[in-house]
């Protein structure tokens, strides 16, 4: 799996992107609540500053935390069983339904379903991936 996340420092925005089947993979890893994913790093991830390096998947209780600190080579991701699921089903269900120049946006909000007060925002896209395109 070769997911990509970039990062703009001035503004903490994060941008999390991957073929269908990435993402669809990547839906099956937050589902079991638990590891160290590598990310594919980009040489010139304009217009953000840098490509991290991997992202770490943990369990804990509540909804899901979305983070990556100043200089940090990591994306973390923390939450509980249900709140993971639920992140998992939207990018599973974005990779499988979306058009190739659309994106998800995981952004908080008031009584949000799935993600924590203060969690990190999120851009999804897709990369081209022409095995699976319809």
């Amino acid at each position: 799996m070769t997911v990509k996340v970039l990062r703009g420092d001035s503004t903490g925005e994060l941008e999390l992107s991957g073929t269908r089947s990435e993402l669809l993979t990547l839906g099956r890893e937050l589902r079991k609540g638990h590891g160290e994913i590598p990310l594919e790093k980009v040489s010139d991830p304009f217009p953000y500053n840098r490509s991290l390096s991997r992202m770490s998947v943990r369990r804990a209780s509540g909804k899901v935390m979305i983070s990556s600190s100043g200089d940090s080579e990591s994306l973390d991701v923390r939450g509980g069983p249900e709140a993971l699921a639920l992140l998992a089903d939207n990018i599973e269900g974005f990779a499988s339904e979306a058009d190739a120049d659309d994106h998800l946006h995981v952004d908080h909000y008031p009584d949000h379903d799935y993600l924590a007060e203060g969690s990190g925002s999120v851009v999804v896209s897709i990369d081209g991936d022409p095995s699976m395109s319809s």
